[in-house]
């Protein structure tokens, strides 16, 4: 059972850079090529991001005034995937704008039957009944995770190309600790309709993921401790970026969570 604890019941509106569109399609637009983005103007953010440059643009997170990155250039290897820095470029980021209130603190934990992430979203629609976004850190029992390990920037769809742009195997492994970041709706609701749409820069339908009734999008920092307050997390903690799926099992969460009212297009 996940606990909420209601810390102001406004939903907000969030905020986004470019489009998943062009994640998945390898587009760079022309305005976001060589903009670069400073990571303490938002609290929070996660898709594709460098602190370098779009040529090793990888799944990213932010967080604590600082982007993470998945390296996708040619000195990527297990031992070194990651990038940090304080700015970034971007295609395509879904952020949540400097000093927005949260809307609920959630905390589950369980040594006995774990929930997946998916079963611990659910909970929370289930009570908020709105869209949201969650912020946190969780220790996951098992997880499973995958990263890109090429920059999606030559104009061809990432899927249908997986065999280049997935060329490690799945992540799995067994009591790892991540801060994660994640976006979730109901696509099947037509009374979301618009702000679904809205939700379309950052939420989309994986091939790689379960069909669940929620539609989710999560990214996860994996560190190298176990640690409960995201505020806590620092560079020297951090190993690598990836997305994960819901199917994860979680052993403990504690997140922020921010209910949407819709999205503003922040460049």
């Amino acid at each position: 059972m996940i606990f909420l604890e209601k810390q102001n019941d406004n939903a907000e509106t969030l905020a986004y850079i470019g489009h998943v569109d062009n994640v998945i399609h390898g587009i760079v637009p022309e305005e976001l090529k060589y903009r670069r983005f400073l990571a303490s103007d938002f609290d929070y953010g996660f898709e594709l991001g460098s602190p370098q440059s779009i040529y090793n643009l990888g799944e990213c997170i932010l967080l604590n005034n600082m982007i993470y990155s998945s390296r996708t250039d040619v000195s990527r290897s297990e031992r070194d995937p990651l990038m940090w820095g304080p700015e970034f470029v971007t295609t395509g980021i879904f952020i949540i704008p400097k000093n927005t209130p949260i809307s609920y603190i959630a905390k589950y934990f369980s040594f006995d039957t774990e929930s997946t992430l998916a079963d611990i979203y659910k909970q929370i629609y289930t009570q908020l009944k709105s869209p949201f976004a969650v912020v946190g850190c969780v220790q996951f029992s098992q997880v499973n995770a995958e990263a890109i390990t090429k920059a999606p920037i030559n104009s061809e769809n990432i899927f249908t190309n997986s065999q280049n742009y997935y060329d490690e195997k799945k992540y799995e492994d067994t009591d790892v600790n991540f801060a994660i970041m994640g976006v979730v709706s109901n696509p099947y609701d037509k009374k979301l309709e618009k702000i679904n749409q809205e939700l379309s820069s950052v939420l989309y339908h994986n091939p790689f993921a379960n069909k669940n009734k929620l539609l989710t999008h999560t990214h996860g920092l994996m560190l190298n401790k176990s640690i409960i307050d995201i505020e806590k997390v620092h560079p020297r903690n951090a190993k690598e970026v990836l997305h994960i799926q819901d199917r994860s099992l979680v052993r403990y969460i504690k997140l922020k969570v921010y209910k949407i009212k819709g999205l503003t297009k922040y460049a």
